[in-house]
């Protein structure tokens, strides 16, 4: 649309300029005409003074003299608008011509015809550029959008193709997890030597984060937040609840916790808050460093999750809650938890802001 603006626009002003020019050359042949006829006038006049006096007046046109000093002889001019500088001009309603005496007829030097201006001639003009203008904005308008739905075709069935191998993944790793869950569940772990409880925990660590991608892609995919429960949930219990299930996670990066959690309590559907806490508190995780620090603070009406980790880029903070967007591209994902923790906050009418400086860690600030 800008391009074609920026297209009609150009058009128009060199039709106007040329449409201006035009005019202004039949206004310059008349009013030579008007001035050779008025220079005879004053040549007579100029001889045959003092005895007549009466300065040559026609009903077609208007007149001035000036002296060399720019100083007013006489005038019929009804416009105020003097500029002896230029050849012709145009005033709001006259067109006004000025020619350099070779002989001080009266004294004068600039002699000045005065027309009306034809404003139906520039209606005319003004009329064409709206029309033309019009017809060529739909025209370009209705190209311009096929092209555009033809261009952005393949990256639209990219999209879809994307689309439903998230929901063909989803679909087949939901049967694994749930196999490898309940194993690790019935395994007997006093039997198991240190060496193989340490081998249990990474298993168990691989099977959560996984756990996690899956319900991201089954909320993004399978799932609509149009029919939800009106739950009253204890966030701080919840908080609570969602670092415990983490914690071999933040054990095996050697993360430090922070919590300052006061109750609060909020009516919404359970699940959704665990979708949104757990995405917060899983980037804190994955973009932290080794013994870094997350920071969780729970007040009345505002949750802060803050960590010290690589942090985000300042030209790409308006761009994290997109879909499939990502921080870096050294971390596995499929840039769906910030669109997800978007999707929510803007359900329940929450607002969510991000503070962050690359390499000093990342603060969200969710208020209610």
């Amino acid at each position: 649309m800008l391009l074609i603006t920026i297209l009609i626009a150009t058009i128009s002003f060199i039709y106007y300029s040329e449409s201006r020019d035009k005019i202004i050359l039949e206004y310059k042949s008349l009013m030579q005409d008007y001035v050779t006829l008025h220079i005879r006038r004053l040549k007579w006049l100029h001889n045959h003074f003092p005895q007549y006096n009466k300065y040559p007046r026609d009903n077609r046109f208007n007149s001035a003299i000036y002296d060399l000093e720019y100083k007013e002889i006489f005038s019929t001019l009804k416009s105020k608008e003097i500029h002896l500088e230029k050849s012709i001009y145009f005033t709001k309603n006259y067109v006004i011509y000025v020619h350099i005496l070779g002989d001080y007829y009266l004294g004068a030097k600039y002699l000045l015809i005065e027309v009306p201006k034809n404003k139906e001639f520039l209606k005319r003009i003004y009329l064409n550029i709206v029309i033309f203008a019009t017809l060529s904005f739909i025209i370009l308008f209705i190209i311009g959008y096929y092209l555009s739905k033809l261009f952005i075709k393949p990256m639209k069935r990219s999209i879809e193709l994307l689309d439903n191998f998230i929901k063909d993944t989803t679909h087949e790793i939901n049967t694994p997890i749930s196999i490898i869950n309940s194993n690790i569940e019935m395994l007997n772990v006093e039997n198991f030597s240190p060496k193989d409880c340490k081998k249990l925990n990474r298993i168990k660590i691989a099977s959560r984060t996984l756990e996690g991608v899956y319900k991201d892609l089954k909320f993004t995919t399978l799932e609509t937040i149009d029919k939800v429960n009106r739950d009253k949930i204890n966030l701080k219990e919840l908080i609570e609840e969602r670092i415990d299930y983490f914690s071999l996670i933040i054990e095996s990066k050697k993360i430090t916790i922070n919590l300052i959690l006061k109750d609060f309590y909020i009516y919404g559907d359970r699940s959704l808050y665990i979708r949104l806490i757990d995405n917060l508190i899983s980037n804190a995780i994955k973009y932290n460093k080794i013994n870094g620090v997350i920071t969780i603070i729970l007040e009345e009406n505002k949750l802060v999750i803050e960590d010290s980790g690589v942090g985000i880029d300042n030209s790409i903070i308006d761009k994290i809650f997109d879909r499939y967007s990502r921080f870096n591209d050294y971390e596995g994902g499929f840039g769906l938890g910030l669109n997800i923790v978007k999707k929510i906050v803007d359900y329940y009418n929450l607002t969510i802001s991000v503070e962050s400086q690359k390499d000093k860690g990342a603060k969200f600030i969710i208020k209610w």
